[in-house]
Order: C-alpha cells, then structure tokens, then sequence
C-alpha cells in the first residue's frame, strides 16, 4: 500500500527536478544576455553585438553543438541509445556555454561587470515612463543591486573602520527634493557650509610646538574650549601641514611593498601622504587632542579631481564612474557623529585651494561621493545600496554650498538618440552656473548653452556628437563670481 504514494512523490519529485534543469537553460542565458546587453549600453558600445552574444549563448552554439554532435555519432555509424535525452544534453551544453562566459566576465571584470547591472539594467525601459515602466525598472534594478559588490573588496591595504559604527539614526538634514525650489537657503544645524578659512590659530602656530601629534593635540585643546571649533582646527592643521603623496597615490597592485608607512606619527614627519595618512593622522591627533574620531573605509565616486593634468577624458570617465577605496574620519561633538574628509579639503590633492566642503558635510550630500563599508557610517536612518551610490548623480557636496539642485537628468549615466541631453538645474540662490562638454567633444561641435533661465531654474541644452562623453557642470557662490569649481557630471551615450 505505501509504495504507491512513495511513486507519486517520486514522480513528482523527478518532474519538479526535470522543470527547474530546463528552467535552467532557459535563466542562464537570459542572464548572460542581460549582463552582455547591460556591459553595451554601459559602455556605450553597440547593442547589436550583445543581441548577437546573446544568441549564441543560446540557442545558436548550444544547439549548433548538438547539430554537430549528432552528425559526427551519424558518420560514425553509432546506433546505441545516448545516455542522456537530447533535451537533457541540450540544457548541459546550454549551462556550459552560459558558465564559461558568465565565469570568465566575473573573472576578468567583476566590478565593471555588476556596475553595468546597476547603472544600465533598465537599459531596455530607456524613454519609457509611466507607472508600468517604472514597476519594471524598479524590479530589474532590484535585482541588480542583490549582484552588486563592493568595489575593491580584496583591497585590504587600509584596514577597516578601528570603531564599530553607530546605530542607526534619524537624518540629521533633509536634502533639497528635486522640483522644489526653496525660498531661503536652508542652514545646517552643524554650521555647514562653513566659512573657507583656516582657523587663525592654525595658521599663526609655532613649529616650536609641533614635535609630536601629541604636542599638537595638546596645544590645540589648551587653547580652544569649543568642540567643534577644536575639530575644524584639527582638520585645518591637517590639510595645511600634508602634501598630497601622487605617486604613492599611482603606485599600482604590484608595488604596493614600495608604499610609505601611512601611520600618524610618519605622515606628521614626512608631512606628506595619502588618505589613509590624512585619515590616521586626523584620528590621531582627536584622540590627543580628547577628541572621539573613528577612521572609517569605503569607497568613492570622483567626478572632479582626476589623477593628473594630462588624464585623457577615457582615464577620467572611468574613473568618474568606478569606485575607489578611501579613508576618511567622522567625529563625535556632543553626542552626534559628524563626517570629516581632509584629504578632499586639502589644496594640494584637489582645487588647490583651501576647503570646507568635506567638514561636518550632512549625511546626504557626504553621500554623493562616498560609501562606507559599513552602511551604519552613512549616519542616515535608511542607507543606500552600491547599485543606489553608482546610479545617483555623480555629484559633490559642493552642489549644497551653491544651494543648487539638479532636477534633471537623475542619473549619473543617460543615453540619447538625437544628439541633444536637457539639463535642468534649480538655482534660487543665484549662483553662477556654467555647463561643458568634456574637452575631446568641443572640437567636434559639442557644446551646452542656457536656454532656460526663468523662475529661478536654470535649462541647459547640451550637444554631444556619437560617442561617449562627459558633461562637467561647474559653478560658484554669487552672481558675479569668476572662479568656477567643478560640482558634478553626467556621463552621456550619444547614439
């Protein structure tokens, strides 16, 4: 009596196997030409050549194999019964095919290759809108970020944050929404933006007293009271006292054994060093000076300060869009942590001038540009995501200093068919704004003018020519200024 249920659960045990074996066949290859299609509209490389990977993955070789296999066993007078059912065989060369390309690509370019998902998996919905359209990206991006990886994640040449992180916390500022232009200019509870310049105790410092990061610690809590005053001077002695270390910066995987100490008490005597020496030296002198400073990694998104002068755009597109592994620190004044990067305010590894767009910067604009291994270090109640950090606009915190709001495009990659990309900027606090294209297109009669300026929202119409090329926006405080700082770009796939 109990073999005949044991059979219909076998029976159907063997039929729910048969259905996920070629439900294989049939997601594997989808996947690979997601990925492949993905990878092409990322890259800006054509679309025809991912439908034709596509089709190969499935059905063109795997079926092609099976063509072949056939007709050699047919030539060879082969009459016996194959071991495996032709459907059987086709699904296993199906997920040999689709597993040699998808384990090469992971193995080649892991972090391009889950970028591409992130940033261009809704290549398919590009000038679809709608609520069924956006259920569908929203889905597709979805599944995305759950492929995305930390970039660098087998760097561990920084270590990891030396405190653990917070818990989660409420926004400490609500971020301009896009679309709504603001009558006043909003003020951070933190003081930021603040002022852009060093604390005069700093600057007037005698070197008698800088013998040590203990000496300066000391010396700086004797003579400030003030929490944060005592912070920002820190920061300032650290970005006015370090050089920025470019070739220890550009030394690659291979000669890292070459690469200086970055501890405090090395970088505070070289006075030169990179971010993790900003970092531990910024750390360093907290604790001396009775600070509570954590030293936190991640990564960032550098859409502004390229590794050098003679960088070509190709050099500076990717690395606008790629993540890097960074240092920077968060300091806890009564109670709340605050976010600190000194290597970004130091002269000599940015603008070259002096800055305080990365002091006490809120939450969400420190998040434009940099993304914590551990999520907590967002000091935001609900962080976002690597697929999230490489989508949103590739902005710096700046963009709050000018009080400007990008309204549109609301991605840091856009694809045109026309040439022609609308950049819309809301700008109620007059700041001078310019938009240009990036310089190897200007030649080829790419430009972007203002054909909007009415109701405090400044319309930037650009021209690309075909091709891939970056839109860099810039602007300043004031209506009259004359220096221009890079805040943000738009990389665009012109077709």
């Amino acid at each position: 009596m109990a073999s005949r249920p044991l059979r219909v659960t076998g029976w159907i045990v063997s039929k729910v196997l048969h259905t996920v074996w070629v439900a294989l066949m049939i997601a594997t290859p989808l996947f690979g030409f997601w990925l492949a299609s993905s990878l092409a509209a990322y890259d800006n490389a054509s679309l025809w050549l991912a439908l034709v990977v596509g089709l190969s993955l499935f059905p063109l070789v795997p079926v092609g194999w099976e063509l072949v296999s056939m007709w050699r066993r047919a030539r060879r007078g082969d009459v016996s019964k194959p071991i495996l059912t032709r459907l059987d065989r086709l699904v296993l060369r199906t997920l040999i095919i689709n597993g040699l390309f998808l384990g090469i690509m992971m193995w080649q370019a892991p972090q391009t290759a889950f970028r591409a998902l992130a940033v261009r998996g809704d290549w398919i919905l590009d000038g679809h809108d709608g609520p069924i359209a956006s259920e569908a990206r929203g889905l597709l991006l979805g599944f995305a970020d759950r492929f995305s990886k930390r970039w660098h994640t087998d760097d561990t040449t920084y270590g990891t944050s030396d405190k653990p992180p917070p818990p989660p916390v409420a926004d400490s500022t609500t971020p301009p929404v896009p679309g709504v232009v603001l009558p006043i200019q909003p003020k951070d509870p933190n003081g930021w933006p603040l002022a852009e310049e060093p604390d005069a105790l700093v600057t007037a410092m005698p070197e008698a007293e800088q013998t040590s990061v203990e000496a300066v610690g000391r010396y700086f809590a004797t003579n400030i009271s003030d929490p944060r005053r005592l912070a920002k001077a820190l920061h300032d002695y650290v970005v006015l006292r370090l050089q920025y270390d470019v070739p220890t910066a550009d030394l690659k995987d291979a000669e890292l054994a070459r690469r200086p100490s970055q501890a405090a008490e090395d970088v505070f005597a070289a006075r030169t060093g990179v971010c993790e020496g900003y970092a531990r030296l910024y750390a360093a002198l907290g604790k001396a000076a009775g600070l509570d400073v954590a030293f936190i990694t991640g990564y960032i998104r550098d859409g502004a300060r390229h590794p050098s002068e003679d960088a070509t755009t190709d050099e500076q597109v990717k690395q606008a869009l790629e993540g890097f592994l960074h240092a920077w620190n968060a300091v806890k004044i009564d109670g709340q942590w605050l976010l600190v990067d000194t290597t970004w305010d130091d002269p000599s590894a940015t603008t070259n001038e002096y800055s305080t767009t990365y002091l006490f910067t809120p939450p969400r604009m420190f998040a434009y540009d940099h993304l914590p291994e551990e999520a907590a270090w967002q000091l935001v109640a609900k962080p976002m995501g690597t697929g999230e950090f490489a989508r949103q606009p590739l902005l710096s915190p700046y963009v709050g200093r000018l009080g400007v709001v990008l309204q549109q495009p609301t991605r840091s990659q856009v694809t045109t068919t026309d040439g022609e990309v609308d950049v819309q900027l809301a700008n109620p606090f007059h700041a001078t704004l310019s938009l240009s294209v990036d310089p190897k297109a200007t030649d080829q009669g790419s430009e972007c003018t203002l054909t909007s300026g009415e109701a405090l929202v400044a319309t930037y119409r650009c021209r690309v020519q075909p091709g891939q090329h970056e839109i860099i926006l810039f602007g300043a405080t004031g209506a009259h200024a004359t220096q221009l700082r890079s805040f943000g770009t738009i990389l665009v796939n012109s077709r």
